[in-house]
This record gives C-alpha cells, structure tokens and sequence, in this order.
C-alpha cells in the first residue's frame, strides 16, 4: 500500500492553531464514544468510526508529510480487503475514547482509550516536521507499536516496540501569553516577522508575517501580541481555504493584513478541512478516485482479452461445416480407406474439379474416422449458441465499465463515489468485506442533473450508472424524448414533455442532444452523433447491467458538444 503523496506536493498540513479550533470542535462529540469500526485507507490515514450516543461519526487522522491533519468528516474511503498491520492493532485494542486533548503550542494530539482489555491506551499523533507519525501507548507511554516504525538517533526518539514515547521538548520561548507582557522585541526591528517564529510558541509562518505587517503600520508590538492572543482565547475563529503565496491553506482566523486569493468560508473547522483534503485528494493517486479508476481499467483490459478470445472462437466456428463436409466426403469414399491408413485424398464434390486430403486416425476404421469427424462439428455447433452469448455478455460488460469509468470523471460529490463504489461492490469489483455496516442513502433516488431547453422543457440526466436506470425506468414516460451519445459512453438524457403528441422544437431538440454528447466520451470531439427516440422505444431488459438499456427505434442528430455552467 502506497504512501499519500498528493497532499505533501500540493498543500500544507493544519498548524497549530488550526489544530486548536478543531479540538474545541470535537471535544464534546468524541468524548465517551465507542469505537465502532477502525480503517486504514492509505499508509499515512487511519479512519475511526465512533458512536456518541446520537449519530456516527468519522474521526480522520492524516500523517502524511505536508499533509497532516485531524478532523471530523464526511467523506468515504475505499478500503483494502485486508486490515494493514497497524489498523488490526488499533481494532483489537480500541473499544471507546475517553478524552481527546492537545499538547498545549504543540502540533501532537493525545487520544485516550479504554481497551477491550480494560486496559487504558493512548493513541499519539503527531501531526509536526518531516517524520508525522501515529504512536500507540500504553498507560505508561510505553510504545505498543506505531504507524511507522523508526530507528532513533542523536536528534530523534525511537519509534519501536518497546520504546518510550517522549513529548516534544520545548526550546526555551515564550509563550504567546508571556511574550504579551515583553514591552520591547529586542533585535526584532529588521525582522520582526522571523523574530516571532524564532521566539515565540505556539506561532505560525502566516500568523507572524500578519502581525509583523500590524508593527511596520505603527501598532506597538506588545499591543499586536495581546490583539491575537486575546482573539485566540476567545476563539474568534473565521475557517477558510484560501491561497496564500500560491498555496492553497487551511485559515483558522481572518488574517489582519495579508491579501489572500480565493477565499472560502466555512460554517465549521471540520467541514472546511474536509473539502480542503477531498481537493488535495482528488488528483493524488491514492484518492478514492483514482483506486476506483484502477481497478475498473484493470476490469475492462480482462474483458478486452476475453472479447478477443471470443471473437477467435466465433471465426473458428467455421471449422464446422468443413469437418461436416470432409466426413460426408469419407463416408462416399469408404472403398478407398483401410484401417491403419493417416489420410487418404478424395475428390471434392463440394467444390468440383477440386480433391482434398482428409486426415485420419490410423487406429479407428474408417466409419469410425467418420463419426469422430461428425463428432467434432457437432461440438463446435453446440458450443456456438454459447460462444455468441458470451460475446454480447461481454460486450455489454465493456460497455458498462466503459461508462463507469466516465462516471468516475465526472463525479461532483462524495456521495456520488460511494455510488459508483456501492455499484462496483455489487457487481464484484469490489469484496463485500462490511455486510453489516450498510451505508444509508443519502437521497430518496440517485442523483439528476437539470437543465431547461430555450423553449422551456426540462431536461434531466443520469451521474451514474444507477442514476440513467432510475430515468428510464423512474422518470422517463412514453412520450418524453431519450437522447444517448451514439456508440460512446455517456449519461440517459431525457426531455420532459407535457402531453402526448406535443412537437417538440428542433431547437430544443439539438440542445438536449448536445447537452448529451457534452456529458459523454464524445465530449472533445467536434461534432457528435446522438441518439433520439421516444421513451416508449427506450427498453431495459431484465437482469441487463446499470446504465444498459435496449432501442427499438431511434433518428440520430448531429451536435457540437456543449456542458452547463
């Protein structure tokens, strides 16, 4: 199992204060509830599903370097089948959490645990430098194992089995309380800024610049400090994403002076960590995302080969009718073959002026030859039938991982991807490895898009696969009007029409069909070709895979590609 690498090369991890203001978010959610589940999505992520009592929450601890963070969220992870060594550890020891607190100016949080053992363990994370780690603790801060396992030296504590877990030391500064009263910044003028990072705990590269920028305005420095520190303590908390110095951030106040660029505010400190990692997350290789693709692009290549395999058997069929020939061709020619003989050469009446060699078993007689002759035709027949339903088995199999993989593309939501995953499950792509854990729907029917045509009409398509199923089967009535991109992956697409008979405007018409081909395969090309027919010619057939259905009749419309914006 990789590492999480995206975060570290896009983003940066919580500070400390950030770190801050989610504590006093969860703390009183996550205290005293019971561990229902523990994963481990990835190398650096470990996910706790706690029980408070009310609802279900997701607790998201991330040592990815860069890309550290802890946070409740929303999101769901695509899990291995099997535990990694370290989430089988934490499952075996955790049962509920007693406390979760942060080390006072310090990137490390303490999570205490009661064990299945009655025992009490503390989960340790350090979320700080280039070696972010998870530790497990006994009461005594003896290490039972950790996430990565580390040698020590002269700068860095042990992190093996056995080992004692040591809390950061502190190197002599300030804290943000004690530096308030310091009336001047000794050798601070040049650099005041650097002066606050190198004197000062806890503080963070923006923060001080922040403040810095207040100095050079005139504001006195022991005024600036006691201006933060008392809106720290007050948790006059703004969370944000938003850029700064070409980085997306996580802000946890509104800063005094810096100009940040695409800002973005959110109602709670969790809620924007969790859309920060999901956009971190999305182009990484080990995003949900992204391990969903592999594995339905390692689905299609199988099918691929099978349909080749297919296609050869299908060819080979041909080989029927010869042998039926060459065994009607021996059984005229008896008189000429004697047992023992390897072939004997016959005239063609099939192809006449023509012979043929027809081989044989020197050990059977030659009825025998005959009948083995007849025996193998008949088999290859029989295996026909076969042959061609495996081959529109097949096809219709690539043509449903084909559009499930478009999907993939073009999901929005989480919920969408715990859709597409829920269908790859069923289907087998995915191990069924949670039975009882049935993640509720989080709508009455999949998601649709809208949009309305410029005579007014209505027009809804699919996300999914099980999406399109709902709008054929759910939505689409007899004389609505079904668009699909012809011969290429892509959404149902339906106009809503009012009463039987209506004629419908050409213009809308072309519009509904490019707003299909714009959410297809055929999306980049210039001109596309798009399916239209009435809902009533719109067929799925029983036991047909999500997203295939059958079309007695159709017209196709060419279109330009378009997309709502």
């Amino acid at each position: 199992m990789a590492a999480s690498k995206a975060l570290s090369q896009r983003s940066a991890g919580m500070d400390v204060f950030y770190i801050e203001a989610v504590m006093a978010e969860m703390q009183p959610l996550v205290a005293r509830a019971s561990v229902k589940k523990v994963h481990q999505p990835d190398a650096d992520t470990v996910i706790l599903r706690l029980w408070n009592g009310r609802r279900e929450l997701r607790l998201r601890i991330c040592v990815a370097i860069g890309g550290t963070g802890i946070y409740l969220s929303e999101r769901t992870w695509i899990n291995p089948a099997s535990p990694p060594r370290f989430c089988q550890l934490l499952r075996a020891r955790l049962k509920s959490l007693r406390a979760i607190e942060q080390l006072p100016g310090e990137r490390v949080v303490v999570l205490t645990f009661n064990g299945h053992d009655e025992a009490s363990y503390r989960l340790v994370v350090e979320l700080y430098g280039r070696r972010p780690n998870m530790v497990l603790c006994d009461g005594d801060d003896l290490i039972i194992d950790v996430l990565h396992r580390r040698q020590g030296d002269e700068k860095h504590q042990a992190y093996m089995k056995g080992a004692v877990w040591r809390a950061p030391e502190k190197l002599g500064k300030w804290s943000l309380k004690e530096v308030v009263e310091v009336p001047e910044w000794e050798g601070a003028s040049d650099n005041p800024a650097g002066w606050l990072q190198r004197h000062v705990c806890p503080m963070t590269p923006w923060v001080a610049r922040d403040l810095a920028c207040l100095v050079a305005d005139g504001r006195q420095p022991g005024e600036v400090l006691a201006l933060f520190s008392r809106r720290r303590e007050e948790r006059d908390y703004l969370f944000q994403i938003a850029e700064w110095e070409g980085s997306p951030r996580l802000f946890a106040f509104r800063p005094y002076c810096l100009a940040l660029q695409a800002v973005r505010t959110f109602p709670s400190a969790s809620e924007a960590a969790d859309r920060f990692y999901a956009e971190c997350d999305s182009s990484g290789r080990n995003s949900e995302r992204a391990g969903l693709k592999r594995i339905a692009r390692r689905a299609l290549a199988r099918i691929e080969k099978r349909l080749e395999r297919l296609r050869h058997d299908i060819l080979s069929t041909g080989e029927s009718e010869r042998l039926q020939q060459l065994g009607q061709l021996l059984m005229a020619n008896f008189h000429k073959v004697d047992k023992g003989m390897n072939e004997v050469e016959v005239e063609n009446f099939f192809e006449p002026g023509t012979v043929v060699n027809i081989p044989l078993d020197p050990a059977l007689s030659p009825s025998q030859n005959a009948d083995r002759l007849f025996a193998k035709s008949k088999k290859i027949r029989r295996g026909y039938q076969h042959v061609r339903r495996r081959l529109a088995e097949s096809t219709d199999e690539k043509a449903w991982l084909e559009t499930l993989l478009m999907n993939l593309d073009e999901m929005e939501t989480h919920e969408d991807l715990a859709a597409v995953e829920a269908e790859m499950r069923d289907y087998g792509l995915l191990p069924k490895n949670d039975r009882k854990s049935k993640r509720p729907a989080s709508h009455g029917h999949p998601r649709l898009r809208e949009d309305v045509s410029p005579g007014g009409y209505t027009l809804q398509w699919g996300t999914s696969n099980r999406a399109n199923d709902y709008l054929v089967k759910r939505v689409c009535r007899s004389h609505d009007l079904w668009f699909h991109a012809l011969d290429r992956p892509g959404c149902h697409l339906v106009l809503k029409i009012s009463h039987q008979g209506e004629e419908v405007p050409e213009e809308d018409i072309l519009y509904a069909a490019s707003l299909a081909a714009g959410y297809s395969k055929a999306s980049a090309e210039g001109l596309a070709d798009v399916m239209v027919a009435e809902g009533s010619a719109v067929h799925k057939p029983k036991g047909a895979l999500p997203g295939l259905v059958r079309v007695k009749n159709y017209r196709t419309v060419r279109v330009s590609p378009r997309r709502n914006t």
